[in-house]
């Protein structure tokens, strides 16, 4: 009976709603990550859940929000470790999957505090930072894949906010955070510390030379990739209308104590919502309405890439050089993944579109992955006209297969027909009941 309500209940939301996610936002991907030593594997954050390849995408399986443990507009961020577990920042906590299905929080704080930034090193650390109200804010760090986290020396105050975390490529015990402190009104004090030996001991930056709003955050965009004196930051500045800068020094490890210099290289009426520093000193910053720069002086200067307008969320160069692009699924290609392996002018093919899904990550009865998301599968398949019959909308939803993807013989709720040109937009699909959580502060990367 329970399972012929929830049928019903995703079948009405189907037929009444609007083309946009259940959280009021576009569907799109935001971010992607390549597992380290394995890029045939990766993850992508969407604005409703995340999506896997294990098999350079050949196949791209979905996992939803409620499966990670979250609603509404947060946005989590996702790290993949060396061992392909997968990590994902909540409001609740960090959650950790190792095979795609159960999502728990490791001991401690982290496990129980809001998590807001995260990043991993190429020796295979894990950095997390926590941001609490009441009990304050800290950078922890895992050496164990993630098993347990003991505290850096950065702790803040109450309600300091961490906005990023990243780890020099080349120089993996070289780390960066920024963040703000809430000091009861605005404008907002703005965070920037580094730590050249993994969090064992930090310094404190100043931000004044970094010019932004009163409420501007301030967010690491990129660091060289051999070079890790050459920093990028970016934070929401004003001009003729409010958008973003992009800042860069050569001097973030070296400078005398007055802190490093830092020098516009670039401002645009929107955001810049990625950043990418390549060997040899190619730079490329997207936004999501102007397109695409190009600098191939280190970041000195910018120039606009011809003909790559797209709405970009992020740049990623997967080892072996091809680049991959956040978008946003739209007609003429209505894809969310997009690849070039001709460098930044492309061509830019589709690499991913909604219609390509090939199921959910499949897993046994009794987990959130299975009960939840699979039975939320059809209406999704729907409203995007996906092709894949992996799973058949005719019958009741079977124990799923393991998160690898085997089997594929089970059946889904609720049958309906595919909707040619919904390409746009994912229907309620039963989720009304959902509280809505805006995510306080964050700027997506």
């Amino acid at each position: 009976m329970r399972r012929a309500l929830a049928c019903l209940t995703l079948l009405a939301a189907a037929s009444a709603a609007a083309p946009a996610h259940a959280n009021g936002r576009f569907p799109r991907s935001q971010k992607l990550v390549f597992q380290p030593g394995h890029p045939q594997t990766a993850l992508a954050g969407l604005t409703f859940g995340a999506f896997i390849t294990k098999d350079d995408g050949v196949t791209w399986r979905w996992i939803c929000e409620a499966a990670v443990g979250f609603e509404g507009t947060f946005d989590p961020d996702y790290e993949l470790s060396a061992s392909g577990a997968m990590f994902a920042t909540t409001p609740h906590g960090l959650r950790i999957s190792r095979d795609g299905c159960a999502w728990t929080p490791p001991a401690g704080d982290v496990g129980t505090t809001q998590v807001t930034s995260l990043a991993v090193g190429g020796d295979g650390a894990l950095y997390t930072g926590t941001s609490d109200v009441v009990a304050g804010s800290a950078i922890y760090k895992s050496t164990d894949d993630g098993v347990t986290f003991a505290p850096t020396t950065l702790v803040g105050a109450a309600g300091d906010w961490w906005s990023s975390i990243e780890v020099a490529p080349s120089a993996p015990a070289r780390l960066l955070v920024t963040g703000y402190r809430l000091t009861g009104g605005m404008p907002r004090a703005r965070l920037l510390f580094r730590s050249a030996d993994g969090g064992a001991t930090w310094d404190e930056l100043p931000t004044a030379a970094l010019v932004g709003t009163d409420a501007a955050d301030l967010l690491i965009a990129a660091i060289d990739p051999a070079n890790p004196d050459v920093v990028f930051l970016r934070i929401t500045a004003t001009g003729p209308t409010i958008g973003e800068a992009l800042y860069r020094t050569t001097d973030f490890w070296t400078a005398a104590p007055g802190g490093p210099t830092w020098t516009k290289v670039l401002e645009q009426p929107d955001r810049i919502a990625a950043v990418l520093a390549r060997v040899g000193g190619e730079v490329l910053a997207a936004t999501p309405t102007f397109g695409m720069f190009r600098s191939t002086d280190g970041g000195q200067t910018f120039t606009p890439v011809p003909d790559v307008r797209f709405d970009t969320r992020c740049l990623v160069e997967r080892p072996g050089g091809d680049l991959w692009m956040c978008t946003n699924n739209v007609p003429p290609d209505s894809a969310t993944l997009h690849r070039s392996t001709a460098g930044a002018a492309g061509p830019w093919t589709p690499a991913l579109a909604f219609a390509d899904l090939t199921a959910p990550v499949r897993c046994a009865a009794g987990t959130v992955q299975h009960d939840t998301c699979e039975a939320m599968w059809c209406g999704l398949k729907e409203n995007f006209a996906i092709r894949s019959d992996e799973i058949s909308c005719g019958g009741a939803v079977d124990a799923g297969v393991d998160a690898a993807g085997g089997g594929g013989g089970g059946k889904g709720c609720c049958a309906t027909s595919p909707r040619p040109g919904a390409e746009v937009g994912l229907l309620a699909l039963g989720l009304a009941w959902r509280r809505r959580r805006q995510r306080p502060g964050r700027v997506s990367r």
